[in-house]
């Protein structure tokens, strides 16, 4: 092989170094000098003809310290133990023999069996080291295998499907041994032998190999070509040799089928135990937890590692930050109830994998055969954060309480009226572009959305803490520079990235952090929508059914044209999400993610009426999801159980207080919905509701909003006990058509707008909830001088 080229950049580079300068040590060896020789590599390969440098260099260290290389460098010969393989002065190894100038090497009539070793001596310092390199023909090509039945099998891949994590868990002793893979390289040459090539002999060693995985997030692979599972997945395995690439061959990381979130208290170290998934009742603001999963994979093993997500249903009063792989701390921000939960959800966790071909098998195997693709919750813990904790009430409408003038002119408000949720002070008037149509708080409370139907101007977006008004046009896909969104606001996203405005013909689907742009979809009469607590997908609903996005790409994945959708909600367990219409249907939050078509799990009459509930709130009560709402004039209350829950030593190890083991696959499962009661629970509104309110702090449901034409008034907020199963009413301090309200996340207080039609007046109503009765009110109320049409207490 012809190396003048490489010699001449040696040439030049050696020539730039010689500007430069060094530095020497005039001092004598002292009594207590150690003299090194460093060569690499320590072993190498290569094929008959083929040249490679390896590099030698004298250190130096003085009573045990540091070694250093010396300066300059001693001149140091080169021997190798093979005649057949040469070296020039430089330390640049011919398998093979080198013309006399070092330029071509040549291939000898025969090749060495056997290991070479090649010798690097400093005669100076009387120091030498030593590598050994092998020498085979050319291979065209490279097979691989993992069945080797070699060790009793224990690094065979036999039946399995997928490989389990590598790890001694603290809790269960018994772990499989089963977890790594030795996968074989063997080479053909071009004779199509493995071992000989024209007659010439070859021995290539298991170490010679270069061993890769396409991915090494899910598998690690040592020297020797030993494989072992790290996060759940599939890749692949290769093998290089001098060149030569092996046919990739698959690897598979098990999936997981469990997971089990536990608490225990923080210590500011390891967790440590006990734990426990019981409900933690009495936290105080500012406690921490921690909160740790155990994961089963599919091989019922433990999986130490995999990206979980931790989700909690009010991100104000729960936050979590990252302390191990599989470990997270909770910290209890404001009072107020809420639930916990670890997951797994594709595409961040658990991916989807495409069709593979198992090692020693001939057919493609599915990866959802295995479990890959599907996402898995792990079981619910609820939170209670005593203490209180006060907000904003923010107030607007479409015309004021008195509404004309002398003139005979209407008046229309363009105002968001923002109040102290403790004294009912005005604190902040803020100016609108437009007259509103609908008004939604993020749920992390730091942004308000105000729709219109002008259409000239553009979405309102109110920043909650400076209470500054923006007008967005969000550029829209496929539009021009003049269009505009217009619509009402329907929902917003937990992470208060994603918005979604409908007008009835078109719906707007909004990122609003400018990732990309907005999507207009032309599907009419959309009216709710509802998300996964860790804003992944949504679900939108209306006159024709049930549509469902990726969040990410705005990609429309499934669709029903089936039940006419009133609401929707996304149960906290996150198997599944409910709509509701002229019947309450449960669909398969799996099914949605994996574009399959959703189908009616429990569609269930609500007998009495033909409007269905206007709204729908869900909970999580010892560990059971709870879906209610008002249909009509009665009460809904349905439980939603499913058979997602693994039972056995390794979960009941770690967590105590679980009844029925930890949440899994929730694709492989099935979900029953059953009502609480047999009879429903009958309301005694005198009209239709428009909107409920639910507390969580609480576990009651309140009508704060009855139809806008209503024109009698209550004399008391009805509501819904979850604990009882019962409607109960609180006094007002008048009788009043309620407009719109919401609760406080601590529960103390509930708002609600009102309006006499009769003396055209109008007010916000303060109800405390811990000292009103059914028959004695603690109900404050201000004038407002427009009609609350639209009322939001803003999450603290």
């Amino acid at each position: 092989m012809n190396r003048l080229f490489t010699l001449m950049l040696i040439g030049l580079a050696g020539l730039l170094a010689s500007c430069g300068s060094s530095v020497t040590s005039s001092s004598q060896p002292g009594t207590n000098d150690t003299y090194t020789m460093v060569l690499t590599p320590d072993q190498f390969t290569l094929n008959a003809g083929d040249w490679s440098s390896i590099t030698a260099a004298v250190d130096l260290s003085y009573e045990n310290s540091t070694p250093h290389a010396i300066s300059p460098q001693p001149a140091i010969k080169f021997f190798s133990s093979d005649s057949r393989v040469t070296i020039s002065p430089g330390g640049e190894v011919c398998a093979g023999q080198w013309d006399s100038e070092y330029l071509v090497c040549r291939v000898t009539s025969t090749l060495p069996t056997g290991y070479v070793t090649i010798t690097a001596y400093d005669a100076t310092h009387s120091v030498s080291e030593t590598t050994r390199l092998s020498i085979h023909p050319r291979a065209v090509s490279i097979t691989l295998d993992a069945n080797d039945t070699a060790d009793n099998g224990l690094y065979a891949w036999g039946s399995r499907k997928c490989v389990s994590q590598a790890q001694n868990n603290p809790v269960e002793t018994n772990q499989e041994q089963y977890t790594e893979v030795r996968y074989t390289a063997t080479p053909v040459f071009a004779s199509g032998s493995p071992t000989t090539d024209s007659g010439t002999p070859s021995t290539v060693y298991a170490n010679d190999y270069t061993w890769v995985v396409a991915d090494s997030s899910i598998a690690s692979v040592s020297t020797y070509g030993f494989v072992s599972a790290r996060n759940p997945g599939v890749t692949s395995v290769y093998a290089k040799l001098n060149g030569t690439v092996s046919q990739p061959m698959t690897f598979v990381s098990c999936p997981p089928q469990s997971i089990v979130l536990a608490s225990s208290q923080y210590i500011n170290g390891t967790p440590t135990g006990p734990y426990s998934a019981a409900d933690l009742d009495s936290l105080n603001k500012g406690t921490q937890m921690y909160m740790t999963a155990t994961m089963l994979d599919v091989n019922n093993n433990y999986l130490v590692t995999s990206p979980l997500s931790y989700i909690t249903s009010n991100t104000l009063t729960g936050s979590f930050s990252t302390v191990l792989p599989l470990t997270s701390e909770l910290t209890a921000n404001t009072s107020g109830a809420f639930s916990v939960m670890a997951s797994c959800e594709p595409s961040t966790c658990n991916a989807a994998v495409a069709d593979f071909i198992l090692p020693g098998q001939t057919t493609p195997t599915t990866g959802k055969s295995i479990g890959f693709g599907y996402p898995i919750y792990s079981n619910v813990i609820g939170v209670n954060v005593a203490g209180t904790t006060g907000s904003s009430v923010l107030v607007t409408g479409t015309q004021y309480a008195n509404s004309t003038v002398s003139n005979g002119t209407t008046l229309t408000p363009h105002e968001l009226l923002v109040y102290d949720s403790e004294s009912l002070s005005l604190t902040h008037t803020i100016v609108l572009a437009n007259t509103p149509n609908s008004l939604v708080v993020s749920p992390d409370g730091t942004t308000a959305y105000v729709g219109s139907d002008d259409g000239l101007e553009g979405l309102v977006v109110v920043n909650l803490s400076t209470f500054t008004p923006t007008l967005q046009t969000y550029p829209i896909s496929g539009g021009i520079n003049t269009d505009v969104i217009s619509g009402k606001v329907i929902g917003v996203s937990p992470n208060n990235r994603y918005v979604v405005v409908s007008d009835g013909t078109i719906v707007y689907l909004i990122d609003t952090t400018g990732t990309k742009v907005a999507t207009r979809y032309y599907i009419s009469g959309i009216n709710a929508v509802t998300f996964a607590a860790d804003s992944s997908n949504f679900w939108i609903g209306g006159t024709s059914g049930v549509y469902v996005y990726q969040s990410d790409t705005f990609v429309k994945t499934t669709s029903n044209n089936g039940l006419p959708v009133k609401a929707l909600a996304w149960t906290p367990d996150g198997q599944s999400y409910f709509a509701s219409g002229d019947q309450l249907a449960n669909y398969s939050t799996c099914d949605d993610q994996y574009q399959t078509t959703p189908n009616f799990t429990n569609p269930l009459s609500l007998s009495g009426s033909t409007t269905g509930p206007i709204n729908l709130a869900t909970t999580v009560i010892n560990g059971i999801s709870r879906v209610t709402g008002l249909a009509g004039t009665q009460w809904l209350d349905y439980s939603e159980t499913s058979t997602a829950k693994v039972v056995g030593s390794k979960t009941a190890a770690l967590a105590t207080g679980l009844a029925s083991g930890g949440s899994g696959n929730v694709c492989t499962s099935t979900v029953t919905v059953t009502a609480t009661s047999t009879t429903p629970v009958a309301s005694t509104l005198q009209c239709s509701p428009s909107q409920v309110s639910f507390s969580p702090t609480l576990a009651r449901e309140f009508v704060t909003g009855v139809d806008s034409a209503c024109t009698t008034p209550e004399s008391a907020i009805h509501f819904y006990d979850l604990s009882t199963q019962t409607e109960s009413t609180i006094a007002t301090a008048e009788s009043v058509v309620p407009l719109s309200g919401g609760v406080l996340n601590d529960g103390r207080k509930l708002y609600f707008g009102s309006f006499n039609s009769t003396a055209n007046t109008a007010a916000l109503h303060s109800l405390n909830l811990a000292t009103s009765t059914s028959t004695t009110a603690d109900d404050t109320s201000v004038s407002v001088e427009l009609i609350p049409s639209f009322v939001a207490v803003v999450p603290k």
